[in-house]
Parts: structure tokens; sequence; C-alpha cells
């Protein structure tokens, strides 16, 4: 096993242990039909069990360098609010661009989940734990998921795609150069999103130019959010705390998804990637994106010093 000895081999045998991880559970869930479903959320921990075989056989730091630590609770406070900021502001890009329309009673998604549930021969009423009302079930999840639930399991969630896609990826295409970690990482990470299309409900026939527009603002919008979670990386030094960033983001739109209809899914994609792109720019306004280099300068520096107390 000498891939370790340069830079890129870790970054090619990651890459192709994670999409060996991705064919396996996809052909997996398709296999199962239905019931598939359930071995496709697994598939969003492949990026944490690629990292850890990529470190553990062809990483020559294995996992020091895996920044692992608990980090800060003010990080952790910090970064849940501008995931509650970030999420705020996407929904009034989507509202003014007429992408959605609020519906605050609930009662919308509520209809349509009592749907999905009948189609399976299910009772959404009688599945419900005594006293617990579909409107009361709504409450919880939608504060559980703007608070608590970014915990736990959300945490684990979170971390099964930031230990492999910030936490190794970013760092060794960072070092190649640092538009790769950016531009390359960013439409790295959005294609290993598109495998699970094939297992997840088919959406509406859409026109081919409108296909291809959104996957075009997916893509943007995902190089945006991956180089955001990046600075999340860097900036805290800590994994937990980028896993508990991602996963707010994740959590705080579907709470809010909740209360409002898509009326224009272009205009949606076309909002989201504009507040990720304009997180972006105030980054970098700020100057807060020169964490990167001294970041990277600082473990070019451990690396060298490691180096000389192994050669002595």
């Amino acid at each position: 096993m000498t891939i370790q000895k340069t830079s890129a081999g870790p970054l090619v045998a990651y890459l192709a242990i994670l999409a060996a991880l991705c064919g396996a559970f996809v052909a997996g869930a398709r296999l199962l039909g239905e019931q598939g479903m359930y071995l496709a959320q697994a598939y969003m921990l492949t990026p944490a069990l690629a990292a850890i075989l990529a470190r553990s056989l062809f990483y020559a730091p294995r996992f020091t360098d895996a920044n692992l630590r608990f980090g800060r609770v003010r990080d952790y406070l910090t970064f849940w609010l501008a995931g509650l900021g970030i999420t705020a502001a996407s929904f009034v890009l989507f509202t003014l661009l007429g992408a959605i329309s609020w519906d605050f009673s609930g009662q919308v998604f509520l209809d349509l989940f009592a749907r999905q549930l009948a189609a399976r021969g299910q009772d959404m009423t009688a599945s419900l734990p005594p006293g617990l009302t579909p409107r009361s079930m709504l409450l919880i999840f939608l504060v559980g998921g703007l608070t608590v639930f970014n915990i736990l399991p959300g945490v684990v969630m979170g971390f099964g795609e930031e230990f492999g896609a910030r936490g190794l990826m970013f760092p060794l295409m960072y070092k190649v150069a640092p538009w790769v970690g950016f531009i390359v990482g960013g439409l790295t990470w959005y294609a290993w999103h598109l495998p699970l299309a094939l297992v997840m409900p088919s959406q509406a026939a859409e026109p081919a130019w409108q296909n291809a527009a959104n996957h075009l603002l997916l893509a943007g919008g995902s190089v945006c959010t991956a180089a955001y979670l990046a600075y999340v990386y860097v900036k805290s030094r800590s994994v937990w705390v980028t896993a508990v960033a991602h996963i707010t983001l994740n959590n705080a739109a579907r709470s809010l998804g909740y209360f409002v209809v898509v009326r224009n899914q272009l205009m949606a994609n076309a909002g989201l990637a504009l507040t990720m792109l304009l997180v972006v720019v105030v980054l970098y306004l700020t100057k807060e994106t020169d964490v990167f280099a001294a970041y990277f300068a600082h473990e070019a520096r451990v690396g060298r010093a490691a180096g000389e107390s192994a050669q002595a």
C-alpha cells in the first residue's frame, strides 16, 4: 500500500472507495424495492465510511489531522444561528421570486403526507400516539428541526457527509490548488447526491431545458454551499461543528418547508443558489476567507515539523 506517498494517492483512493460504496448502496436499494428507501438513508454515511477506509489504508497521517476535536461551544451556537439565518434569507428570496406561497396552517403538507401514507395502506391519524394530532405533530417537528434535531440524530447524519467531504476530500483537493478544492470539490459533492434520484420517488417530468437549468443552478449552489461548509470546517477546526452547521441548513429548510407550497421549482433553485452565493460574497468581502490560507499554512508547518522529528 504505497499510495500514501503522495497527496494525490489518498484523494484517488477516497474517491474510488466512495464510488464503490455508493454503487453498492444504490444497487442494494433498487433490489429491495420500496424497502430500499431505508437502505438509501444509509447512503448519507458513505463519505465518512470512505474517509475512514482511505485514512486507515492510504493516508500517512491517518487520523491525526482529522479535526475530531469537539470544538468550542460558542462555535456550535454561532453556526447554528448562522444556519437559521441563511435558511430564513433563502425563504425570503423564494417568496420574492414567486417560487413559493405560504400556508401557515401547514394543512397542504399534512394533506399530502396523508395521501402518501394512504397509498401505502396506512392511516396518519391512527399511527399517531394517543392525544397527538397531526397539527401538534407538525409543531413538534417544526420546533425540533430548528433546535434539538440538529444535535441528535442530526449530528450523526451531518458527520456522515462532513467527515469525508470537508474532513478529507476538501483539504486534499485544496492542496492541489485552491480552485480545485472549492470548485471541483463542490461539483464532486453535488455529483455524489445524484445517484439518490435512482432510488427516490420520481418527480414530475420537466422539459429538457428546465431540467438542465435546474442542474446548473443546483451545481452552482452546491459549490457555494460546499465553500461555506469548508469555511466552517477550517474556522472551527472541528468536523463536529461542521456537521451541526450542515444539518442545521437541512433541518431548518425542511421545517419551514412544512408551511410553503412550491410554485416554481426553477425559481426556488435560483433563490437557493443566489442565497449561498451571497453568503460566499459576504465572507470574501469581510476577509473571512483569509482563514483558508492561514489554516493550510499552519498545517504545512505542522507537517514539516513532524517530518523533521521523524528523521531525527
